[in-house]
Order: C-alpha cells, then structure tokens, then sequence
C-alpha cells in the first residue's frame, strides 16, 4: 500500500475519531487516556481499523493500536483533546497537510507504525 494512500486513510480515521471521541461518551466527556474504560482509546482504534480496512483486521488492528499507543507515550491527554477540538473546528476543510502541521507527533507515531 502506498504511504500516501495509508497517510490518507489514517486521517480520515482520526477525523471518525474525533467525531466519536465524545458521541460515545454517556458519562459526559472523557478527561483522562484511562476514562470509561479507554473509551478515547478504543474508539481510535475502531475508527482506524474502519478507515484501514483493506488491511487484514489483524494488521489494521495492530497498526492502530500502535498510533494511539505511540500518541499517548508522546503527549498528555490534554493534546490530544486539542486534536479533537481542531479537527471540529476545522472539520470543511481538514487534510493531512493541517494535521501533521499542527501535531507532529500524530504524523510520528503512524510513521513509526508503518
């Protein structure tokens, strides 16, 4: 798979993710990686995996669990929920540019996991 093509993938992953980061939230917005359960964390993994799927689930599953787990060895939860509110805020015109622009560590840690 080209990079370009995985690097396009991954964001739209993160954009579901960002979308799903508090919608599946019934005791109101995480504030911790550790919060309901991981919620933040799964839900990564499951909108990764959904924008990876011509990936074998295992290989999408790994992948994935490896960006969130690379993100959260490398900024506090606070970051990431600066990602989210980006991602909101900028959700018309959102691409791969403004992401690894902006979070460099997003763009690390899925080429760490490529």
């Amino acid at each position: 798979m080209g990079k370009n093509l995985l690097k396009k993938k991954f964001f739209a992953g993160i954009f579901v993710c960002a979308l799903l980061f508090s919608g599946c939230a019934n005791d109101g917005e995480p504030e911790t990686w550790e919060d309901q359960d991981g919620l933040v964390a799964r839900n990564f993994v499951e909108a990764c995996q959904e924008s990876n799927s011509d990936m074998s689930t295992y290989k999408a599953k790994s992948y994935c669990e490896c960006v969130i787990n690379g993100v959260k060895d490398s900024v506090t939860f606070e970051k990431f929920k600066e990602l989210d509110d980006f991602i909101r805020k900028h959700r018309d015109d959102l691409n791969s540019k403004m992401i690894s622009e902006n979070y460099g560590w997003l763009d690390d840690s899925s080429k760490a996991c490529s």
